[in-house]
């Protein structure tokens, strides 16, 4: 609804609705008619005349509703009793959803996988809607709420930011973890080009190999040396441990728990793997995963592909790490984790391990990696 002075926009329920009722209210006023928002009839005030203020009042409210909402209101004659309806349909409505938005505020929590900028976005939008519904706040208490909001590894920033401090502010906290995002991504970014310039073909830089099994890249045998167990007096067909085994084991090492070890083993299985088991293999560069849900901090990349052993290139969407949980209860973290939506299986580098400082060594079938005197897997 309009005039020559003010506009109204139309309400249809899922607006603001006290912007709006304010809003009409001025328009009420300019045209004398805020007077029938009263319940009763001044004194001085003829019937006739009251009935007609009425009558054009709640004309004048009802062109500011939407043709859904002025339905329920087409026959109604007292301004005061359509202002009440409207008010007790809409306010209170108002409050419930102020009430569920003040406790998704109080609950907001940062999800593994999410952009700081996507998690600033979605606390701002948050506080933009109460906001709206007239709900007040400290520019302190929100800068509080933002950092609680965040995981472990943002303790160190939030110490600098409070250390010394009387008061915080939502701009300075903002600021300081976009700072933080745009560090670590480039830091990453630095990482992954320069990892491009590393080719793990079964072992490390180091010539000597630590890794006895089969491999996809090919080594060079002695004349009389088992190519499955490297021992020198029979050929692969003959070995007696490989016969003993029953079959050969596969390019990449499925990740078991042996119980009569109290240290975490890595046994070679069949390659019928499940979409939640880590495949050891000898030949990829990277550590990669197709689950997104196991990232924890994962950095969102715009380019860069690995190439799988038949020369397929699958695109690289992101990079972070994931926590491993090993069967005696104790947790490893997985980092430089590339996100390979179109991978099927979830592979470890035992190249990357090595050049990170990792020894891995295999024996009688049995593949560990220690770091320092710490069997890690």
């Amino acid at each position: 609804m309009s005039n020559t002075n003010f506009s109204v926009e139309l309400f249809n329920g899922s607006g603001h609705f006290g912007m709006w009722q304010g809003e009409v209210l001025d328009s009420l006023f300019q045209q004398g008619l805020d007077i029938a928002i009263e319940e009763e009839k001044p004194v001085d005030m003829v019937k006739k005349d009251w009935r007609t203020i009425n009558r054009m009042a709640c004309s004048t409210i009802r062109s500011c509703l939407s043709r859904e909402q002025k339905y329920a209101y087409k026959n109604e004659t007292s301004a005061s009793k359509l202002w009440k309806a409207l008010e007790e349909k809409f306010l209170k409505k108002i409050s419930q959803k102020r009430l569920h938005m003040k406790k998704r505020l109080f609950r907001f929590d940062y999800h593994p996988g999410t952009s700081m900028n996507e998690h600033i976005i979605a606390f701002n939008e948050l506080v933009a809607d109460l906001l709206g519904m007239d709900e007040t706040f400290k520019d302190e208490d929100l800068a509080l709420m933002l950092l609680s909001s965040l995981p472990d590894e943002f303790e160190h920033l939030e110490t600098t930011l409070l250390h010394g401090k009387d008061e915080v502010t939502l701009k300075e906290v903002t600021a300081a973890l976009y700072s933080y995002d745009l560090r670590k991504k480039t830091k990453i970014e630095s990482k992954y080009n320069a990892a491009e310039a590393m080719v793990v073909r079964g072992r490390s830089k180091s010539q000597k190999p630590k890794i006895r099994g089969r491999s996809k890249s090919k080594s060079r045998l002695g004349k009389d040396e088992c190519a499955f167990c490297h021992e020198k007096g029979h050929w692969k067909k003959d070995c007696p441990k490989l016969k003993k085994k029953g079959k050969a084991a596969p390019d990449a090492c499925v990740a078991e728990h042996d119980t009569s070890d109290s240290e975490i083993s890595l046994v070679a299985s069949s390659s019928s793997f499940r979409s939640d088991e880590w495949i050891l293999d000898s030949c990829c560069t990277y550590h990669m995963s197709p689950n997104r849900e196991w990232f924890f901090d994962l950095v969102e990349l715009n380019r860069g592909v690995v190439y799988m052993g038949n020369d397929n290139a699958c695109k690289t969407i992101g990079i972070g790490s994931i926590r491993l949980k090993n069967q005696d209860g104790s947790t490893r973290v997985l980092t430089d984790v590339r996100y390979v939506p179109s991978l099927k299986k979830n592979l470890i580098s035992l190249g990357a391990l090595e050049f990170k400082g990792s020894i891995v060594t295999m024996r009688d079938g049995i593949l560990k990696v220690t770091s320092d005197a710490l069997v890690i897997m």
